[in-house]
């Protein structure tokens, strides 16, 4: 079971060539992403091991849509020199939620697949009984 300090670390390395994230961006999306997935931030020391990678793909998703809100209103400027196109920022991050929410469901799933204990016992009717 990691801590909140230790998710933060992971968080952090996932977004260390994201340009001005800070530690209160991190927290926040942990933070968010303990909530959604029924954790709060403080009970997030009991998260079993197998379940913290989903918390961090929600917090992962929390912060690309946070980025891509961000920088929405990133423009297209063309000089007789240069030209600067930013307008698809947005939706590359966008796209990265997608796939990121796609990996979720995958792994949940395949996570709950595994909590689930399936039983083999099959009542069979009785042939010597009219049950009509």
């Amino acid at each position: 079971m990691a801590s909140l300090r230790e998710l933060e670390q992971r968080l952090a390395a996932r977004f260390s060539g994201v340009p001005g994230v800070t530690d209160a961006d991190l927290t926040a999306w942990l933070t968010e992403a303990a909530y959604i997935y029924g954790y709060s931030p403080t009970t997030l020391d009991t998260v079993p091991d197998v379940e913290t990678p989903l918390v961090l793909l929600l917090a992962q998703i929390q912060g690309a849509r946070a980025i891509a809100f961000s920088t929405a209103h990133y423009f297209k400027y063309t000089d007789a020199e240069e030209s600067v196109d930013k307008t698809k920022v947005s939706e590359q991050y966008l796209a990265m939620v997608t796939s990121l929410t796609a990996d979720y469901v995958r792994d949940k799933d395949v996570i709950d697949r595994n909590k689930r204990q399936y039983s083999t016992f099959h009542v069979m009717r009785r042939l010597d009984r009219d049950f009509t």
